[in-house]
């Protein structure tokens, strides 16, 4: 009975579309969502150290952005294979793949940490960190480099977890591993129960910890409850094989994801002219708009696996169903974010920090961005439906796009009309935009798609 219904959660080709949806998506949000919010609880410990100290991690973002974005190509590649080898009833080749991937994680993932750590300063300066802040950034990523392999691997793990229909524990881990750094944190920053104070430094360090609890419980689960890992010697043609597969989908996934953190580095440039406490600002609001979309994001994860395994099995009407409703579902949050963050950002923010200048800049940001949630959200699940279908370069082409076309020139020419604010409606205006770019052409290929089978 128990294998039955394992047997059943994993098979998303029959059954409930909305429960289907549902069963993937709550434990990714209160998973994701738990993370975002030990991010929001640290932000809070940071603030107590000051303003130096907040707009140093505020700098951090793209980097991390980036690193974590290649670690979620890999995954993002492995899961659109496994979850359409799932599909058609091939778990033999599934946990090959799943083997070989995990094996490619680690060797990008371990040569992105040794080229980072060479050239963090050279990466900060030309970002704009300010002088009298470079210190700090580089003291903190020197320590956060180290729990890199130990998110970027499990992240991994999750996604192929995901697309075998494991959902649970890769949110359980997120959670639990989020609870123990807000444990942590204070310690480690604060110096509390005898243990040295470390400042900003102590935040990172309890990052390294966390990681390495959540890295021990997922590999737990995929090698001796899933069992995805193959031990035995490699057939290296075969492990070739499995890489091209999981590249072709992951390395345009990784540029994608890549371009992300590019405007970002940008914006945070422009926005470092306004002064530190502007980026401060825009750091705070940037974890609480990461919290407010994890909804958002964890339902667009959820949509890859559900898309791949119904196309692997042929039941195109399934997929376009879930995407209906995963659309109306994107809009309707939009909105509630917008009604929620939009007239209480002040009384937010402050819960956070007391900085007038950080309040100001968060709390615009929080008035003028949320109103385009649901377009980013549409945007999200387009893209991970495009994975799904093994077709990587439309997300490559409108991440370019993205950047290059929309935002950025929109964000240099608001930036120059109205300030920063103009950046935080650059920022709105291209969630619109590419959200509806995304749709159409998402459904323009499916429609395709579906007439050649």
């Amino acid at each position: 009975m128990q294998e039955t219904a394992k047997f059943v959660r994993s098979d998303m080709t029959r059954g409930s579309i909305g429960q289907h949806l549902l069963y993937l998506t709550i434990p990714m949000f209160l998973g994701m969502s738990s993370m975002i919010f030990a991010w929001m609880v640290e932000t809070i410990y940071i603030s107590i150290l000051g303003a130096r100290e907040l707009a140093a991690v505020s700098f951090t973002f793209p980097l991390i952005m980036g690193l974590s974005g290649i670690a979620m190509g890999i995954g993002t590649g492995a899961s659109s294979v496994i979850a359409r080898k799932m599909g058609t009833g091939d778990r033999d080749r599934a946990e090959i793949i799943s083997t070989h991937s995990l094996v490619l994680s680690f060797l990008i993932v371990m040569c992105l940490v040794v080229i980072a750590y060479l050239y963090l300063e050279e990466f900060f300066r030309l970002i704009g960190t300010q002088p009298e802040i470079l210190p700090l950034v580089i003291e903190y990523m020197q320590v956060f480099l180290i729990s890199v392999p130990l998110f970027g691997i499990p992240m991994v793990a999750s996604s192929i977890l995901r697309a075998v229909g494991n959902v649970k524990i890769p949110g359980y881990a997120m959670a639990g591993s989020s609870l123990l750094t807000i444990v942590i944190g204070p310690i480690m920053i604060f110096g509390l129960l005898g243990f040295p104070r470390l400042g900003l430094v102590g935040s990172a360090w309890a990052g390294v910890i966390s990681g390495s609890v959540r890295m021990l419980v997922i590999f737990y689960v995929v090698i001796a409850q899933e069992n995805l890992i193959r031990f035995r010697n490699p057939h290296w043609h075969e492990m070739i094989q499995s890489w091209k597969s999981v590249l072709y989908i992951g390395l345009p996934s990784m540029l994608s994801s890549l371009i992300g953190p590019t405007s970002l580095g940008i914006i945070i440039w422009l926005l470092a002219a306004h002064g530190p406490e502007v980026v401060a600002g825009f750091g705070v609001a940037s974890r609480i708009d990461m919290l407010a979309t994890m909804l958002l994001m964890s339902l667009a994860s959820s949509v890859a696996p559900f898309v791949g395994q119904n196309w692997g099995a042929r039941k195109t009407d399934r997929v376009k169903k879930g995407l209906s409703m995963s659309y109306r579902f994107s809009l309707i949050w939009g909105v509630i974010c917008f009604l929620i963050l939009g007239p209480f950002g002040d009384e937010i923010i402050l819960l956070i920090n007391g900085d007038a200048t950080v309040v100001k800049s968060a709390a615009l940001y929080l008035l003028i961005v949320p109103i385009s949630y649901g377009f980013m959200g549409v945007g999200m699940i387009s893209g991970s439906c495009f994975v799904a279908l093994g077709k990587p370069m439309p997300n490559l082409i409108m991440s370019i796009m993205r950047m290059a076309v929309v935002y950025i020139p929109l964000a240099l020419l608001g930036d120059y009309i109205w300030g920063y604010p103009g950046i935080f409606i650059a920022t709105a205006l291209a969630n619109f935009i590419m959200g509806m770019v995304a749709w159409r052409w998402n459904r323009a290929v499916l429609r395709t798609e579906i007439a050649k089978l």
